[in-house]
């Protein structure tokens, strides 16, 4: 079976005011738990349109916004599941089951964006690593460019064994 993920555009900034993202080893190890739970169980999770989403589509081909839509679905269905009458319904394991998947996508939602802020970071760093070595590169004397091209030259230099 070959699953074809389309992934859209995620920009950075939309992380709400650039706060920083709290996810811990602890939250890791419990996502990496809670998935394992559901790839042995075949757990899959609906859309609003009624797609079915198994545990890598929801972590390799959904958006953050696809897996907010359906954390606040799940969630409605808690509220409708625990605010219906006890007496008639009591579906305990369907309400834990649910829970269950709402705190999976939660912790996909934090990884993921935990991964966008790694890779917005790992960019700032390589620009001002840039700048910086221009920077000292252009606070360098002509004597110290002479010397750098010089010992340049002199490692380019071998013997000739003809």
């Amino acid at each position: 079976m070959e699953v074809i993920c389309i992934v859209g555009y995620i920009q950075v900034n939309k992380i709400k005011n650039n706060m920083k993202i709290n996810f811990t080893k602890e939250h890791f190890n419990k996502l990496k738990e809670l998935a394992a739970q559901a790839l042995f169980e075949g757990t899959v999770i609906r859309t609003k349109m009624g797609s079915p989403l198994n545990i890598f589509e929801l972590v390799h081909c959904t958006s953050v916004n696809q897996l907010n839509e359906i954390k606040n679905a799940l969630a409605k269905q808690i509220e409708k599941i625990e605010t219906g009458d006890e007496w008639t319904n009591p579906d305990n394991d369907k309400i834990e089951g649910l829970k269950a998947n709402k705190e999976m996508v939660n912790l996909i939602i934090g990884w993921k964006r935990f991964n966008i802020e790694k890779e917005a970071n790992a960019r700032k760093k390589a620009e001002l690593t840039e700048k910086l070595t221009e920077l000292k590169e252009s606070q360098k004397t002509p004597e110290d460019r002479i010397k750098e091209m010089e010992a340049e030259l002199a490692a380019l230099d071998s013997e000739d064994f003809q």
